[in-house]
């Protein structure tokens, strides 16, 4: 089968929706899952693949973490009551007692068969970073991905109040009408209210009103994006320039124009080489884009992250981004 989700190569929810899908196309038995910019006038982000109709994928993924007894939906004991158990950025327990029922409650569903993706998912989101200190105060949010970006006004959290929320309304819905909206054929946004500066794509675009299914594999593509903790400071992200900044520069993500696999997908975003090719080394600068076309990679996009000025709770948005070819510092091979 073969599908051309909507959006554009300036949009960085349309690249992490494109490998959010095909991990959950992957998820439900799909075989020989691709996905590349499939070359024309305008590029158009395609998956192809051997299995289950995209709908009905989706929407098995969807109900699945709709269901009260999924990790998703979990939430921590008292006095934590609404917060969701597993969102990556939430005040830790103040006493030994509340560690231990979180941490009991964690390991109950840690071990309940989680799928892969689902381990994905956790892990790459990380989690209250009860061991991180600046300047002598705790920063639990150093341990998160940089691309969860949910706002933590009025004690919300990006699990509870974002993830959950989608998974309830998508579930719902027919597999028809979530292939309505990955197409761009509609935009249904049950969960933001259709309102103009909705906040359903939580950053990965501009506010504003997003089909719900279209953003919730996009926030599924977070998955993708390998975290990695660190003792001090602030966790490294995958994609991330810098990586282990609180607000990097700028979102990079790889181009490829032939047909790669999620997994080969998600090794190039969190390379070495992705990162290098962005230096403001130019010799170190050529030299990854030289390697990284010699794997496949045509060029990569580059979002700036935009942060606001509200010092209690600043939203950060991935901008518009650029497409940077590498083409032009390959070798003659």
């Amino acid at each position: 089968m073969k599908f051309e989700i909507t959006g554009t190569l300036d949009t960085a929810i349309t690249h992490l929706a494109l490998v959010g899908l095909a991990n959950i196309l992957q998820e439900a038995g799909a075989h020989r899952v691709r996905l590349w910019w499939q070359d024309g006038a305008v590029a158009r982000p395609t998956l192809q693949w051997e299995g289950p109709d995209a709908g009905e994928a989706v929407l098995a993924h969807a109900r699945r973490h709709a269901d009260p007894a999924c990790w998703l939906q979990a939430r921590r004991p008292a006095p934590e009551d609404g917060h969701a158990l597993f969102s990556p950025r939430l005040k830790p327990p103040t006493d030994d007692e509340g560690w231990f029922e979180l941490e009991e409650l964690r390991e109950h569903f840690l071990d309940a068969g989680l799928t892969r993706l689902d381990q994905r998912m956790i892990v790459n989101l990380g989690e209250p970073g009860y061991w991180v200190r600046q300047d002598g105060q705790p920063r639990p949010d150093h341990a998160a991905s940089r691309w969860e970006m949910k706002t933590r006004n009025r004690g919300e959290e990006f699990i509870g109040q974002r993830l959950a929320p989608l998974a309830r309304e998508v579930s719902t819905w027919t597999a028809g009408k979530v292939l309505d909206g990955l197409g761009g054929r509609a935009v249904n946004d049950v969960v933001g209210k259709n309102k103009p500066d909705s906040r359903t794509p939580t950053g990965l675009s501009s506010p504003g009103p997003t089909d719900n299914a279209l953003a919730w594999c996009s926030l599924w593509g977070i998955s993708a994006f390998t975290l990695v903790p660190k003792s001090i400071g602030v966790s490294a992200t995958a994609g991330a320039v810098p990586p282990a900044r609180s607000y990097p520069r700028l979102l990079v993500v790889p181009v490829v124009a032939d047909p790669i696999s999620p997994v080969l997908w998600t090794a190039l975003a969190r390379s070495r080489e992705l990162l290098s090719a962005f230096s403001d080394d130019p010799v170190r600068s050529v030299d990854a884009r030289q390697l990284l076309v010699r794997r496949g990679v045509i060029g990569a996009c580059s979002f700036p992250l935009d942060k606001s000025d509200n010092d209690s709770a600043p939203e950060r948005t991935l901008l518009r981004g650029t497409l940077h070819s590498f083409q032009e510092d390959a070798d003659v091979w």
